[in-house]
């Protein structure tokens, strides 16, 4: 390994334990606990999930996964629907307060990604964006892998004042 490589491998596992540390506070305030973001951003990404596909994706037996399911449920962010192909089955769908979560979450990050990176210059994002997306591409195996990390980087900052969503 090169020391550059070093340098940017240290760097970005700097950046990942800053966005685990802000993202525990952030979700704090949301109410909502970061393995419950990521199902919800697992079910936004596969409108035909069922609790087997959350329970395979994490990697845990499906009986794991019915607490988490619940809990959504009760806040209001998904809700099982019967399949119509397999009666026995239920799909996972976010409601459209899940929806708002999960944009307004992400509406957060990019502002404060923003305000973080203000003093970069074009080119210097643009030569981070060409590093990032070859290493992300450097690792063995098919870059369509959906197997997801072994924990959730969800990447959230702390709103600036509380927030609220609109039922």
């Amino acid at each position: 390994m090169s020391r550059e490589s070093a340098e940017f491998a240290e760097a970005l596992e700097a950046l990942i334990d800053r966005v685990h540390r802000e993202q525990r506070t952030l979700f704090r305030d949301w109410k909502v606990t970061p393995l419950q973001f990521f199902v919800l951003k697992l079910l936004a990404k596969d409108p035909e999930a069922h609790m087997s596909t959350v329970a395979e994706l994490l990697g845990v037996r499906p009986q794991t996964v019915t607490p988490i399911v619940d809990s959504l449920e009760r806040a209001g962010w998904l809700r099982r629907v019967r399949s119509t192909k397999d009666r026995r089955e239920s799909l996972l769908k976010l409601t459209p307060r899940g929806h708002r979560l999960l944009d307004s979450v992400r509406a957060a990050f990019f502002a404060e990604f923003d305000r973080a990176l203000d003093r970069a210059s074009r080119s210097s994002l643009r030569a981070a964006i060409e590093a990032l997306e070859l290493a992300a591409n450097g690792f063995e195996g098919p870059a369509s892998d959906p197997t997801p990390p072994l924990a959730p980087a969800v990447v959230t900052i702390r709103p600036a004042r509380r927030p609220t969503l609109n039922t």
